[in-house]
């Protein structure tokens, strides 16, 4: 079946990030009311737009509700976008907004640094405002799908009414085989690598994050057959060695992280 791209060539990308804004991030956009945010793969001005993470967005997003992780809706449309006075055809992830209009946001490497006491950890800044519970999903969820980047701004605070709370996960791109672009790359491919990678809470490692959590996790069980809806509608996006890979990536980080973890239906 044909898929027609819609026209977001109205829309103002950025690549800034908190305080990051280099040439080849992510680039993001927001609809005018602020309910839609909009990410493309990487993107340069000699390259255009190119890589998968707009795709891996959807396909960790699916995997979270499978598994009842909270992740803000996400959907995958094809898309004329301008950049740069270019215009490109390229797939765009799009999320629906998690904040409600009595919201004020944080992100929270800035929360940390505005409440932090002499000493303390950006864990133990979690841990001390009743997080433990959404901090080790947190861990468990990034490990399944080997997200490489749950910095400072990747997570944020959210406050109704004086009332704190962490926010769902997003911005989960940078996972999976995000580093391969071609059959090589992914043959060479570790699915259960240790690599370092860029967390504000916790360490850089996705193993020892998860080896610190103590308390039961509550999930959905993740069964083998869910491999058909997870990759429902992508066949032609990425290759069958690449989604054969993002399959084992999951599956067998799920059987490790069961042996490790106390984990309990969710009670979502």
């Amino acid at each position: 079946m044909k898929i027609t791209a819609v026209d977001l060539r109205g829309l103002i990308w950025t690549r800034a990030t908190g305080s990051v804004c280099t040439d080849g991030a992510f680039l993001k956009a927001i609809s005018d009311d602020s309910s839609l945010y909009y990410k493309m793969s990487a993107y340069n001005s000699a390259q255009g737009v190119y890589g998968h993470e707009a795709i891996n967005e959807l396909i960790a997003y699916r995997v979270a509700k499978e598994l009842g992780i909270p992740v803000p809706e996400t959907s995958l449309v094809k898309a004329f976008v301008c950049v740069d006075n270019t215009e490109f055809e390229t797939y765009v992830a799009v999320s629906e907004s998690y904040k409600s209009a009595l919201d004020s946001r944080m992100p929270f490497e800035d929360f940390y640094k505005s409440v932090r006491r002499e000493g303390e950890t950006s864990l133990s800044v979690a841990l001390r405002y009743g997080w433990e519970q959404q901090v080790n999903l947190m861990f468990f969820y990034d490990f399944l799908i080997f997200n490489r980047d749950r910095h400072g701004a990747n997570l944020e605070v959210l406050e109704t009414d004086g009332e704190k709370r962490l926010s769902p996960f997003f911005d989960n791109g940078l996972s999976f085989a995000c580093s391969c672009n071609n059959d090589s790359e992914l043959e060479a491919f570790d699915v259960m690598a240790d690599k370092q990678v860029n967390n504000f809470i916790g360490t850089r490692s996705l193993y020892s994050n998860l080896q610190s959590i103590t308390a039961p996790v509550r999930v959905n069980e993740l069964r083998e057959d869910f491999k058909n809806d997870l990759f429902n509608g992508l066949s032609g996006l990425l290759t069958e060695k690449h989604l054969e890979v993002i399959w084992r990536t999951i599956w067998e980080r799920w059987v490790y992280a069961k042996k490790i973890c106390d984990l309990q239906p969710c009670d979502c």
